[in-house]
């Protein structure tokens, strides 16, 4: 018997029809019609991931943002030095007294407001000491000018900061010179101070004149 003719006797015992072709599509349809509870599920997870990761991104960016805003909020010693200039302007010395130079750093940087609040305090200390002197040599007119300068600087351009909040807190923007005390008394020891003086005991003041007092000659200039 030749392999020719038996193989067609195997086929004859056990026909096969020849493979057909198959609708992919309906045969996908087919499958996951019959298995819901695995196949269905398991499709979403992709959009799913995609909305987590949009989210983290969301956070990063907010957190970038702020982060940048705080350092735009940054000024130069140029706009520190422009601040000051503005500041004097609006405060006023005692008699005798001119403003010094500036000393800030070239290579740093601080926040907004510093230039007016660093003359806000060189104009109460200058009251200061004017005031001590004045008591010193019984100008009573002079006694009277200087509770009333520093009454208006308590007032109008010292600001107490929040409880709690972190030192290089900053008030907000202002039209006017502010300087800013430490919610720890410090405020409350002027008051003392100035009260003080007013009873006839100057030696607060004059321990404050001698520690930050600036000089009193007219020579000036930035």
């Amino acid at each position: 018997m030749s392999t020719d003719t038996a193989i067609e006797l195997v086929r004859a015992a056990k026909p096969q029809a020849h493979p057909s072709s198959v609708d992919a599509d309906a045969l996908f349809d087919r499958i996951t019609s019959s298995a819901p509870g695995r196949l269905r599920r398991a499709r979403p997870r992709r959009p799913l991931l995609v909305f987590a990761v949009a989210l983290a991104l969301v956070a990063v960016v907010a957190s970038t943002a702020l982060a940048i805003s705080g350092w735009l909020d940054d000024i130069s010693p140029a706009e520190v030095h422009s601040e000051f200039t503005k500041a004097e302007q609006q405060l006023q010395l005692p008699p005798g007294y001119s403003w010094p130079r500036l000393n800030f750093p070239a290579n740093s940087v601080t926040s907004r407001g510093a230039g007016g609040a660093y003359a806000v305090n060189m104009a109460q200390s200058a009251w200061e000491c004017y005031w001590a002197q004045s008591i010193r040599s019984r100008n009573v007119s002079g006694e009277n000018d200087a509770r009333a300068a520093l009454s208006d600087l308590m007032k109008s351009h010292i600001i107490i900061a929040p409880k709690g909040v972190s030192e290089n807190w900053a008030p907000p923007p202002s039209d006017k010179p502010v300087a800013t005390y430490a919610d720890d008394g410090g405020y409350q020891y002027k008051q003392h101070m100035y009260a003080a003086a007013e009873a006839g005991d100057p030696q607060l003041l004059e321990q404050s004149c001698q520690a930050n007092g600036p000089r009193t000659d007219t020579s000036g200039g930035h």
